[in-house]
């Protein structure tokens, strides 16, 4: 496996360490604050993947990596389709709050949308991408 070192790769790499390194000296640092302590696991998180991404994007040739008019209107067609869903899930979410009662805060309403968001995108690219290769 040959892993490829030009500077987009490197550069996305050292972001990605220098996000971890902050992310070390925030939590080694910490004052006792919960939200600190937060941030600090966030930020090594994002790291991570980003060092993660950056060496499966380093073992693939430059080639691989562009998006055809397929992978581009797959994606389109399954934004498009996880809009509407997202739409959908918010009225589902008012009513049902407004109907039952359910005292729903609209902070919790933001998480479940955007987290029914993701799931119905890539459920919805993964469903187009295998109708596309029939």
């Amino acid at each position: 496996m040959k892993i490829r070192k030009d500077k987009d790769i490197l550069s996305f790499i050292g972001v990605g360490l220098i996000t971890i390194l902050l992310g070390s000296a925030v939590l080694f640092f910490q004052t006792g604050s919960k939200t600190i302590m937060v941030l600090g696991g966030i930020s090594i998180l994002v790291g991570v993947m980003m060092c993660i991404i950056g060496l499966v994007a380093s073992t693939k040739p430059k080639t691989e990596l562009m998006q055809d008019e397929r992978v581009t209107r797959i994606n389109e067609k399954a934004g498009y389709y996880a809009g509407w869903i997202i739409m959908l899930s918010v009225i589902i979410l008012f009513q049902a709050n407004k109907i039952w009662s359910l005292g729903v805060e609209l902070e919790d309403m933001y998480y479940t949308v955007l987290f029914v968001g993701m799931i119905s995108w890539s459920i919805l690219r993964w469903f187009y991408n295998k109708r596309s290769a029939i």
